[in-house]
């Protein structure tokens, strides 16, 4: 993925395939569900990682949960990042959310899609209004870690429907988006992959 440059040094990816969720560490938000997924999709993708941003109570818990399964090479808690947020969103190859805000917003994946990035999502909540399964991304119908693992494999392991996937969530954020806010994160993200 072009971009993000600084955040791809600052946690050594290389040019590894990324997956970034952004949600907070709390109950109900889906985070054991995509570490089950991600721990799959290893299998077939062994130089993926998994960048978790945010923060919350559950941190503890998820930390030793992605040490039990094995991925603590893998799985980065990157802590809460909001200035930097639209190069994270750079870096990525695929956004991934489990479960909608506790306002029911999808916010994270709106701006995900503003940046380009293909969405990876559960089909809850206002996901599927925002979220157009098979055209900016994947929509999981059910709690199985394979169908997580399925749908970022269906993304990472082609590369040019991913990005005509980003492109078309990009258009769809921008009408989704007030002009004002659609902008801001279009020009953030692409200021960060103009960076040398």
């Amino acid at each position: 993925a072009g971009g993000g440059q600084a955040i791809r040094e600052e946690f050594k990816l290389g040019r590894a395939p990324v997956v970034v969720s952004v949600a907070r560490f709390a109950a109900n938000r889906g985070h054991e569900q995509l570490l089950a997924g991600f721990g799959e999709l290893l299998q077939r993708l062994p130089d993926a990682r998994l960048l978790l941003v945010g923060k919350g109570e559950r941190r503890d818990r998820l930390e030793q949960l992605v040490a039990d399964l094995g991925l603590g090479h893998r799985v980065i808690f990157t802590g809460y990042r909001d200035r930097d947020l639209p190069q994270v969103l750079a870096a990525a190859d695929c956004f991934a959310l489990m479960a909608a805000g506790s306002d029911e917003s999808c916010r994270a994946a709106l701006e995900a899609m503003a940046a380009g990035r293909p969405v990876v999502a559960r089909a809850i909540g206002a996901m599927p209004a925002s979220v157009a399964d098979g055209e900016t991304g994947l929509l999981i119908d059910d709690e199985a870690p394979s169908a997580v693992a399925a749908a970022l494999w269906a993304i990472l392991g082609d590369p040019a429907r991913a990005r005509a996937m980003g492109e078309a969530g990009r258009r769809r954020a921008e009408g989704e988006f007030s002009p004002e806010r659609s902008t801001a994160i279009v020009e953030a993200v692409y200021r960060t992959i103009a960076e040398p």
